[in-house]
């Protein structure tokens, strides 16, 4: 250590002959993290000492710097240069702490923070004396303070965000400016109102169950859970504003709740937007189903008579079809009845149209609540109808028709008196298609009309 304290006693007089020889003051230079340095600023600028702490200060060796006196000054970020001559340029007797901006060898910035004295030496000339310590890190957490105060400030004053915090107790300790643009009470009085003059009773209800969930979660050594949900405050001219809360527990140290951190942003335009947006669906939503009744109503009226509400004649021949195929595929027993009101002209002369529209009507009621649910039901043309008796035999299908008939004539009909019809049946065979079948029961209902009238006749 002495070796080396000597070797640089040596470099230093070397450099500067005679100057700040002092043994005590070089080892405490040399041995401080701090930069030391000597500036002869008058007659002429001359770096006369420096530490070696330069070097890991400014990248470059003492010994480099002392024999270019440049290679300081260059190292001064040049928006820092009008500060540097002013320095330089002091009487003797001037001394004060200021901060200078560096640029390292490697291009990093670095900040020093000195104290600098001008003083007049024995000798008549003058000199800067001081120390530089590296407080970049300071000044880059402050920088970073500073944004992050920037950007709560930000935050705190903005017109649809609104910070706040609470106690455990539930009392306010805090409200944002911005409450007054969002509920028109300024934060003083925010903080003073209790928890009805604050929120709706439906969000009051949201508050309660928070409290309770963070209690029994403190109670079972669990940490809270962040919350968020929307509520909606009440404004201080009478109206209401939809928000977006988000809260969150603040521990300390001790992992025990110091308070509530809250976060309330405004989401009126945003509840309107949804709000239309459901209020548009719920209409459209309404005119599809109005557009399905619509389209099941146009189809029931497509393939239903319009007086007597039985299938049409168009529909019931494409029933008749699909059955046929289905018979000849499978082979059940089919059996098709031809049903014409006896005289019905009589009626309609006798009694009137409308009288007869009755009569179709009623006749129809008769028949559809005397007919399986297998079976279906046509208006034919004016008053002929067909039945279509599924799995059904021609003696059964005779029986059926039979029993059609009694139930028609036994009972007199309000306006038209009594009434009878004739009826025809076929049996469906193998060889059949829709026209045969047909013309078999319109044969067979021709032969009852021959009868007499009232009557039932089959063909196999």
């Amino acid at each position: 250590m002495t070796e080396h304290r000597e070797s640089l006693d040596s470099d230093r007089q070397a450099v500067a002959p005679g100057a700040y020889d002092d043994a005590w003051f070089r080892q405490v230079a040399e041995s401080a993290g701090d930069v030391f340095f000597v500036i002869r600023t008058s007659p002429d600028i001359a770096v006369e000492y420096l530490s070696d702490a330069a070097d890991i200060l400014f990248g470059y060796p003492a010994s480099a710097v002392l024999s270019d006196p440049q290679l300081f000054i260059s190292r001064v970020d040049p928006r820092d240069w009008p500060e540097l001559e002013r320095v330089l340029g002091w009487a003797p007797g001037q001394e004060q702490f200021h901060e200078l901006r560096w640029v390292h060898r490697d291009g990093r910035p670095i900040t020093t923070l000195s104290w600098v004295r001008s003083v007049r030496r024995a000798d008549g000339s003058i000199a800067i004396e001081g120390n530089a310590r590296d407080i970049s890190e300071l000044r880059s957490a402050e920088q970073t303070r500073l944004l992050f105060e920037d950007r709560y400030r930000l935050m705190a004053e903005s017109a649809n965000i609104v910070l706040w915090t609470m106690a455990l107790d539930g009392t306010i300790t805090y409200v944002s400016p911005s409450v007054e643009q969002m509920r028109g009470f300024t934060p003083q009085e925010a903080m003073n109102q209790p928890l009805d003059e604050i929120l709706t009773p439906e969000s009051q209800q949201i508050v309660a169950a928070y409290y309770t969930d963070l209690y029994a979660a403190l109670a079972e050594g669990r940490a809270p859970e962040p919350f968020r949900c929307e509520q909606e405050y009440l404004c201080k001219d009478g109206s209401t504003i939809w928000t977006e809360v988000e809260v969150l527990a603040y521990l300390g140290p001790d992992r025990q709740v110091m308070e509530i951190l809250g976060i309330t942003r405004d989401i009126a335009d945003r509840k309107q937007v949804l709000d239309d947006l459901h209020a548009s669906r719920d209409e459209l939503d309404a005119a599809n189903a109005a557009l399905t009744e619509a389209n099941a109503r146009l189809e029931y009226l497509s393939v239903t008579d319009p007086l007597t509400g039985a299938w049409n004649r168009r529909h019931g021949e494409r029933i008749l079809s699909a059955d046929l195929d289905e018979a000849r595929r499978y082979g059940p027993s089919m059996s098709l009845l031809l049903l014409d009101i006896d005289r019905f002209k009589a009626i309609n002369d006798t009694f009137g149209h409308q009288t007869g529209d009755r009569v179709l009507i009623e006749i129809t009621q008769r028949l559809q609540s005397n007919l399986r649910t297998s079976d279906a039901l046509a208006r034919w043309g004016g008053e002929e109808f067909v039945i279509m008796a599924r799995q059904c035999t021609l003696g059964d299908a005779t029986a059926l028709a039979e029993k059609l008939r009694d139930i028609i004539r036994e009972t007199p009909f309000a306006d038209g008196g009594n009434v009878t019809v004739s009826i025809g049946v076929a049996e469906l065979k193998t060889d059949d298609d829709l026209s045969t079948w047909l013309s078999r029961a319109d044969r067979a209902l021709y032969s009852a009309k021959n009868a007499g009238r009232d009557a039932v006749r089959g063909l196999a």
